[in-house]
Parts: C-alpha cells; sequence; structure tokens
C-alpha cells in the first residue's frame, strides 16, 4: 500500500514536471517550477520511471509544436520592423530535422588547394625563371587533381 502512494506521489510530480516543461522549454525552468531537483528529473528519464521517458518525449513535442504554432502567429502577425531570429534560433534548436538547413556541405577544396599553393611558393621562393614556370605548371594539374577529386566521389582519395 506504502509502495502504490509513493508511486502515485512520483507520477504526480513527474506530471507536474510535464505540465511546467510544455509551458517552460527546459529541464532547469520545469523543475524549479515544480519543484523537484534536475538530478530527479535525469533519473526518471533514464531508469524510465513509471514510463517517464515516453511522456517526456511526448512533452518535448508538444513545446516545440508551441514553437512552431508561436513562429506561425508571428508570421501572420510580423511587420516589417519585427526581427525572428530567435524565434528561428529555437526553432533550429527544438526542431532541426523540420527547421534546420541541413543540404549545405562545407567543401575544402579551396582550403586545400590554397595550402597547397602556399607549400609550393615556400619551397620554390628562390627558384627563377623555367623552374618555377615547370613548378608552378606541377602546383596548378596538383590543384586540378584535387578539385576532380573532391568532384568526382568514384575517384580514390589516395591518388
Amino acid at each position: 500500500m506504502k509502495a502504490q502512494s509513493q508511486q502515485a506521489k512520483t507520477k504526480a510530480r513527474q506530471d507536474a514536471f510535464l505540465a511546467a516543461y510544455i509551458l517552460i522549454g527546459s529541464v532547469k525552468g520545469a523543475a524549479e517550477a515544480v519543484p523537484v531537483p534536475r538530478a530527479t528529473v535525469m533519473k526518471w528519464s533514464s531508469s524510465n520511471t513509471l514510463g517517464f521517458k515516453e511522456r517526456y518525449l511526448e512533452a518535448q513535442e508538444d513545446f516545440r509544436e508551441s514553437l512552431q504554432d508561436m513562429a506561425m502567429d508571428r508570421v501572420k502577425n510580423q511587420k516589417p520592423g519585427d526581427n525572428p531570429v530567435l524565434l528561428i534560433t529555437m526553432l533550429n534548436a527544438h526542431w532541426p530535422e523540420k527547421y534546420r538547413r541541413t543540404g549545405y556541405l562545407a567543401d575544402n577544396s579551396a582550403k586545400e588547394i590554397m595550402g597547397e599553393w602556399k607549400k609550393w611558393a615556400k619551397e620554390n621562393k628562390k627558384n627563377s625563371g623555367k623552374e618555377v614556370s615547370e613548378d608552378r605548371n606541377n602546383a596548378i594539374e596538383q590543384a586540378e587533381r584535387i578539385l576532380a577529386r573532391k568532384s568526382d566521389p568514384k575517384t580514390d582519395e589516395s591518388e
């Protein structure tokens, strides 16, 4: 009987935390609002006490949807001088698969080419005339190979 009443108290504290989390959106803020120690929340989650982990995921979903609702409201009511950067940042953080731009992948080709060019320039500072011209052509050919390797995924990196 005592174990059941302890479980009921724990469930009530969890529910209070989750309700606060939906409104506040942070573990710290929700834990302070209840109040419940942050370590307790982490323990509930890691041990999935009374199915907390799944309910916590639902609360996170509710919070991020509230951010989306806020974003839509702002879009509808936005004035020319309004700045949506903070809201965009929050949407990126809480719903990255939907709002974070992932289409761009950095390409280090230019950096590699500049590194090779600097290396060549340093090694050949004292050369003159025909040697410099040949070395320059070799550097250009090497840069072209780097670019070709970057643009063709089938090309072996060890070339």
